[in-house]
């Protein structure tokens, strides 16, 4: 009675189970019609009950999304790994659905995801009993999902609890009251370099390039640099000028590097003028394309499967700073191009738009690779 559905391990429980119901003075005739209904039963009964249980999750989980969106995202965020997606394709769904996903900040972030408006004061309601209506929750301010420390590399349990404990008296007013207030109690070296470069400080004014530099020259005149790895965007030689802030793409970069998401843009959007260039559509324009047109799509790649009932046919989904768009390759176009489509984390893809059950899906022809695989770019979901 499980997923294989065998008939012929479900027929030799019979003698056994007629016998049994005999010996407990359970009529043949009944006995009969009892094992015929869990022979039944056993032929859809796995699918049927394995049914039931999607259907619901995916109800309590679109009413979620719809009712209280930010504490949806948060509660996906904090309970990774999980699931089919990557964090950071999850920030991009809550961003495209109008939730705002901000930035880890030394004075606002909690150990984990929070809605943004518990910063303003709000709490939860309390516990409802059974039977009774459920209470109204809706924030006092937009809907907002606040990072937590626990998407900072390198940013331990312990320097979270010292963190926490100071701001308890009182918000950090600087970086230097950073410092002091933690100084029985610091993170590592690393730890308050990820702090920096992800833009945890720049609340408290001072640019994050700027502060970086800083606290590096403190660092190498209190001799305890240790082999700190600083980006090479943030080397220098000497005694700068006034250093530039950090562009929109650094911050993208940096928070892929230390995050492995973004709050801002989109990785894609920084290529989309190249795009076009290249007659790639964006995803919600690719939807529009008639069924068996040519098409070029492009994007980072967020999945690659390859289920093995699928006849070595190839399946990835595209993201875009708009979306997603599906592709498949055939077993020939894939032996053709897998070195390009594995090697990179940015793809375009010609191909002819296909539609089944208003599911849209490009058939692979060619594929360009435009930006090679990166530890500091979003990891994909490859061939589990």
């Amino acid at each position: 009675m499980n997923r294989h559905r065998s008939r012929v391990e479900m027929a030799s429980l019979h003698d056994g189970f007629i016998e049994g119901c005999l010996r407990n003075d359970v009529p043949a005739g009944t006995a009969e019609d009892l094992f015929h209904a869990i022979e039944g039963f056993a032929a859809f009964g796995f699918c049927r009950s394995h049914a039931a249980a999607f259907a619901r999750t995916s109800y309590e989980t679109v009413w979620l999304k719809l009712y209280h969106p930010a504490e949806y995202y948060c509660g996906l965020l904090n309970n990774q790994p999980m699931g089919f997606y990557h964090p950071s394709v999850l920030v991009e769904d809550a961003k495209r659905h109008g939730i705002p996903v901000l930035p880890v900040d030394i004075n606002r972030s909690a150990d984990r995801c929070l809605p943004a408006w518990l910063e303003e004061g709000g709490t939860f309601p309390p516990p409802h009993r059974p039977g009774e209506a459920l209470p109204p929750m809706r924030p006092p301010s937009p809907n907002c999902v606040r990072l937590g420390f626990n998407y900072v590399k390198e940013l331990g349990a312990t320097p979270r609890g010292a963190i926490f404990k100071e701001r308890a008296n009182g918000d950090f007013a600087s970086f230097d009251d950073f410092q002091d207030r933690l100084r029985r109690n610091p993170p590592t070296a690393e730890a308050v370099q990820n702090l920096i470069m992800v833009g945890a400080f720049e609340s408290l004014g001072i640019p994050r390039r700027e502060l970086l530099w800083r606290w590096q020259e403190g660092q190498r005149a209190r001799g305890r640099k240790r082999g700190l790895a600083a980006q090479p965007s943030f080397r220098l030689a000497a005694d700068p000028p006034p250093l530039a802030g950090v562009t929109p793409i650094e911050s993208t970069r940096l928070e892929y590097a230390i995050s492995e998401l973004s709050t801002g843009r989109h990785l894609v959007h920084y290529w989309r003028d190249r795009l076009e260039a290249l007659g790639v559509l964006d995803s919600l324009q690719a939807r529009k394309v008639p069924t068996g047109r040519t098409v070029r799509v492009g994007g980072l790649v967020i999945v690659r499967q390859a289920p093995g009932t699928a006849k070595k046919l190839r399946f990835f989904t595209l993201e875009d700073e708009l979306g997603h768009v599906n592709v498949t390759f055939m077993p020939d176009v894939y032996e053709r191009y897998r070195a390009v489509a594995n090697s990179n984390s940015i793809l375009v893809v010609e191909g002819v738009m296909q539609r089944q059950d208003e599911v849209h899906s490009v058939l692979v022809r060619s594929v360009i690779g435009l930006q090679a695989k990166d530890r500091e770019l979003p990891h994909s979901h490859d061939y589990r």
